[in-house]
């Protein structure tokens, strides 16, 4: 291992695409993003030590929005890499049991958007990441509803 690098730690972080009826949870933040991201996100956050990335995701969605939720499947990974540190996330396809988010501290505000809105309202770089889970998303609706069965 490199000397410089002995030092550098990392942390790991997982999201949720939250979608109910066809439209993604967005959360505003307090504070606009220190990574230069803005101020609206996907909720989430990072791994407790013992945690699964599964128990991480659902512990952080109860804690930021009180809902419940059925992780689909992971679907993108992202990373971002500070002075000191390298942040390794997790994003996945989940669906909430509702859409009656009760705030955290953390945020001051949420909307279900449509994915033009989402366009316009949430960093493109986090946008290009989690298209490929509203496609999935829009793939699973397509077959239950073939299936004529309830997603």
């Amino acid at each position: 291992m490199d000397k410089d690098n002995q030092n550098i730690r990392f942390h790991i972080t997982v999201k949720g695409i939250v979608v109910y009826n066809g439209k993604t949870l967005v959360m505003k933040r307090v504070r606009p993003s220190t990574d230069g991201l803005g101020w609206w996100e996907m909720p989430g956050g990072g791994l407790e030590y013992g945690e699964t990335p599964h128990e991480a995701l659902k512990r952080e969605l109860k804690e930021e929005t009180g809902l419940d939720i059925r992780i689909i499947k992971p679907i993108y990974t992202f990373t971002a890499i500070r002075p000191h540190y390298q942040t390794v996330g997790i994003g996945f396809l989940s669906i909430p049991a509702n859409d009656h988010v009760v705030l955290s501290e953390e945020h001051t505000d949420y909307k279900f958007v449509d994915k033009d809105e989402l366009k316009d309202i949430i960093d493109p770089t986090i946008y290009n990441d989690i298209q490929e889970a509203l496609e999935e998303y829009d793939k699973m609706v397509e077959y239950r509803e073939m299936k004529d069965e309830p997603l």
